[in-house]
């Protein structure tokens, strides 16, 4: 699951994977909440790739919260079908990320559809006295998202 600049120099990071019948709804194609599910485990994965130490963070009391999500669908994803997702960053605070996903069906020739896009807002709290306060991302998951920030 690599960082990987496209050619107009966008960072982003790609997460690979084949959907399964689990995920498939009445008529056959997946579940639209997947694709909501989808952009959690692509954010999870990165941090588990790029920044280990998060874990730690969390135990400690950092939540990583999220504020607002959305997803556009365009184009059909069925059982078996291969999807690379693609994660960039739009835009970053001290304490709050906002994400941008492309999902898309890789075909038999390797070619990439586009099926469907995304937005994520996260936010870096702790709990002080009972309520959910900013606080700062841990300095080791700001840098590396920096990389990853949209000139």
């Amino acid at each position: 699951m690599p960082m990987i600049k496209s050619p107009d120099g966008e960072s982003y990071f790609e997460y690979r994977f084949i959907t399964t019948f689990e995920e498939t709804n009445v008529v056959g194609n997946i579940y639209f909440a997947n694709f909501v599910v989808w952009q959690g485990k692509c954010r999870e994965m990165f941090l588990y790739e790029y920044c280990p130490d998060i874990i730690d963070e969390i135990y400690r009391g950092l939540a990583l919260i999220t504020l607002d999500l959305s997803v556009q669908y365009i184009s059909q994803i069925f059982a078996f079908d291969k999807v690379v997702m693609r994660m960039y960053l739009e835009a970053q605070s001290s304490s709050r990320l906002l994400m941008r996903f492309e999902y898309y069906k890789e075909e038999a020739d390797k070619s990439l559809t586009l099926s469907c896009k995304g937005t994520h807002a996260t936010a870096a709290m702790v709990e002080v006295n009972g309520k959910m306060i900013p606080t700062n991302f841990p300095d080791s998951m700001f840098h590396l998202f920096e990389e990853y920030q949209i000139s």
